[in-house]
């Protein structure tokens, strides 16, 4: 009970901003669209905890999140998927946050969409994003007297971000609708500065 209190005491808490640049990796349960990895980004406000006996803490933020994909329908494409993300993850940081700080994080993430209904590619195929999805975020980073912060971390998505809906016709009868999972993680490049 004394140890926790003592570290209760030390705990240390900032706000700031955070933003950086989605580098997004689409893939497919099967091949059934041309799609082309592109670009994104991020921004928002970040809540980070430190419990400094121990460089344990946590870091939790609110971001817009914005990944794209090129897709191939009867012309190119541009998907655009808009999030509002809630990343909360573990911090370890290793050296002095009054100078200079190495940290590892991992946590889970939740996204809730921003998209329209669902996009036509063409006329057998349909894009649609789902409502939420859950994903994991895994990384590090530098800490620069406690105020400045640059991070990489992968975001995997668990489940499917999107359905590719597509339809199987002959003789003008529509004969089949079969759904494909479609997946955007990511490589997100990060800097933070704390007040």
């Amino acid at each position: 009970m004394f140890l926790l209190t003592a570290s209760a005491a030390h705990a240390q808490v900032k706000l700031g901003v955070k933003g950086g640049y989605n580098i997004v990796d689409f893939t497919m349960s099967e091949k059934v669209l041309n799609a082309e990895n592109r670009n994104g980004f991020f921004v928002g406000p970040t809540l980070k905890w430190e419990i400094s006996a121990f460089g344990l803490g946590m870091d939790l933020s609110a971001l817009y999140d914005e990944r794209e994909i090129e897709v191939q329908g009867n012309e190119t494409m541009k998907i655009k998927q808009k999030n509002v993300t809630v990343p909360l993850n573990l911090r370890l940081t290793f050296g002095s946050r009054t100078s200079l700080g190495l940290f590892v994080y991992a946590g889970p993430q939740v996204g809730f969409s921003l998209n329209d209904d669902e996009k036509v590619i063409d006329q057998a195929r349909t894009w649609k994003y789902k409502d939420s999805n859950f994903s994991v975020n895994l990384g590090g980073g530098i800490l620069l007297f406690n105020t400045f912060q640059v991070s990489a971390n992968y975001n995997v998505v668990c489940g499917r971000t999107a359905d590719v809906t597509w339809l199987s016709a002959r003789d003008a009868v529509i004969d089949d609708i079969e759904k494909h999972k479609a997946r955007t993680n990511a490589w997100q490049l990060s800097a933070a500065i704390y007040f």
